[in-house]
């Protein structure tokens, strides 16, 4: 797998999360759940373009824009998610500073944005304004849940913060093909991580 595609792992840790058991009550149900709630998420998802988009949150939506051009962004075009029809995303890329923005919009769990860089050595920065959730994300990246900031205050953040390496670029065009292509790898790499840790007791025992 080419780690470097590892992208929406915020979304990948939000479909585990909802709408089964909130982080409580996985807790409490282990591993068990997780590895099916894991399994049950759809390997693949494809993004269907909407030229008339029904904002649920159109407000909130309105500010994120607002703030994200005047961060340098540039809009990429609103989705939906075929697999989970009620989730629509609003695509932006910033090429200058190598960075996607998404606006996500749910019917249940409000809404919420992420800023995401990717660096050629497989690693990760995402600033999120979701609450924060256990994420799997490749060793040595960086995730960062600050569901109080603006969007303008988590942008400087991120800048402030984010690792001083080489960065894959982000192509307005391709936002929503990189994005398909990164939840895949997503999903792959945290079923295998799953997959790995429900075997360790096992492994244990017959280590025994």
């Amino acid at each position: 797998m080419d780690a470097i595609w590892l992208w929406p792992l915020v979304l990948v840790a939000f479909l585990v999360a909802w709408p089964g058991l909130r982080p409580l009550a996985a807790k409490l149900l282990g591993r068990r759940y997780k590895a099916q709630a894991v399994a049950s998420q759809p390997d693949h998802i494809n993004l269907v373009r909407l030229a008339e988009p029904r904002w649920r949150h159109d407000e909130e939506r309105r500010a994120a824009e607002k703030q994200l051009a005047a961060a340098g962004f540039v809009d990429a075009g609103v989705y939906l998610v075929r697999e989970t029809p009620n989730l629509t995303l609003g695509l932006h890329a910033h090429v200058a500073e190598r960075a996607y923005a998404i606006f996500y919009d749910h019917p249940h769990s409000g809404c919420w944005s992420e800023f995401v860089t990717r660096f050629a050595d497989g690693t990760l920065a995402t600033y999120t304004t979701l609450d924060p959730i256990e994420v799997d994300v490749p060793e040595g990246s960086v995730h960062v849940a600050e569901p109080r900031l603006s969007l303008t205050e988590l942008w400087k953040k991120m800048l402030a913060e984010r690792p001083r390496k080489a960065m894959l670029e982000c192509v307005r065009s391709r936002a929503a093909q990189d994005f398909e292509r990164g939840y895949a790898e997503s999903v792959a790499h945290h079923k295998r991580r799953t997959a790995a840790a429900a075997r360790e007791p096992e492994d244990l025992r017959q280590a025994a």
